[in-house]
């Protein structure tokens, strides 16, 4: 299980997160790995998924496209 933990840059994740493209493509050969992403703002997480997956899926193409992620139209 990995708990990505990225910045509201989103240049920045892409460059921190480069060093999990070699790895999961590894575990995935013998298991499954669960990837969890987060933002300090969570409301910034669609847009870290949105960032990451393109290079996620360049090494996991099995992935697939992109979750829908709904929007919230409010907390109350």
């Amino acid at each position: 299980m990995v708990r990505f933990i990225g910045s509201d840059n989103m240049a920045q994740n892409r460059e921190f997160f480069a060093a999990w493209l070699q790895k999961l493509p590894q575990w995935r050969q013998t298991t499954t790995p669960f990837l969890f992403l987060h933002t300090p703002d969570i409301a910034q997480a669609p847009e870290l998924v949105n960032t990451l997956w393109h290079d996620l899926r360049s090494v996991l193409p099995e992935i697939g496209t992109a979750p829908s992620i709904p929007q919230q139209s409010s907390l109350f």
